[in-house]
């Protein structure tokens, strides 16, 4: 005879049945059909991209080094210093990644909970979601950026033909981005705990996305500076902002939607 408190019981094929209340990584209701799950994703993703853009480009100079009057035989110029120029960028890049992170962080909160069906868990993961991404992608920001720029002063060479070290400063700073998506994602569709399935999935599509912003730019559009915090054209910015934020939803929804990644699944094929 099984005891009441048993973990799983049987159904009268014999499967192993889990008990209500069960914890679990991923809930096991409502069930999201994957042609559904793709399109919020692919949608929301979009939007955080687009949104990401537009408020990065409203605030794309909102640093400024300060001037400085410089007298050249009789004529007085006002000039900038340039490691103030440099403190400049990093700034204005560091707003711009954390208004990534946040555009992210809520859209697929917002997401996760309207796949459960939930417009009150929607907004709670998007306001979730928007706190952490704004707070990593500012951290980030603050701690790579000017360690970057001292890299810069120490080694310009090295640092204007070296593809590696923009590449690994933009997967570091954009990977917050992911993260949040991925947290808030699974706050949203009802995820007790951290959901590293959802969390693991932005993060690979971020990093999927930053290989293929800097080939794409080093490439095609050289004159654009990819390698720079920000780059020098709206079209490069553009892609981005879409591309880290398309690619982490879609890397969630896969993560998601496939049965194997989901906790349990082992076991449960292992028992039949």
């Amino acid at each position: 005879m099984r005891s009441a408190d048993s973990d799983s019981i049987s159904t009268a094929n014999g499967s192993p049945e889990r008990p209500p209340g069960h914890s679990s990584d991923l809930p096991a209701e409502p069930q999201v059909a994957s042609l559904r799950l793709w399109a919020l994703m692919l949608g929301f993703g979009t939007l955080a991209g687009l949104v990401a853009w537009l408020g990065g480009e409203l605030c794309l100079t909102a640093f400024k080094p300060p001037r400085h009057a410089f007298n050249s035989k009789g004529i007085v110029l006002q000039v900038t210093d340039r490691r103030e120029e440099a403190v400049a960028d990093a700034k204005n890049a560091a707003l711009a990644f954390a208004l990534l992170g946040g555009a992210v962080g809520a859209s697929l909160g917002a997401a996760g909970g309207i796949a459960r069906g939930s417009n009150r868990a929607a907004a709670s993961a998007a306001l979730f979601g928007l706190a952490i991404g704004v707070a990593g992608g500012l951290c980030a920001s603050l701690i790579l950026l000017p360690m970057y720029n001292v890299f810069k002063a120490t080694d310009p060479d090295k640092a204007s033909t070296d593809m590696l070290y923009p590449l690994l400063l933009h997967a570091g700073i954009w990977a917050t981005a992911g993260i949040a998506g991925g947290l808030a994602f699974a706050r949203g569709f009802g995820v007790k705990g951290i959901s590293t399935t959802a969390l693991m999935g932005g993060m690979i599509g971020v990093a999927i996305a930053t290989v293929a912003y800097e080939m794409t730019g080093v490439a095609f559009f050289p004159e654009a500076q990819t390698t720079q915090f920000i780059s020098t054209t709206w079209q490069t910015r553009l892609f981005a902002r879409i591309s880290v934020a398309i690619l982490a939803a879609l890397g969630i929804a896969i993560a998601i939607a496939d049965p194997r990644s989901r906790p349990g699944a082992a076991k449960a094929a292992a028992s039949r």
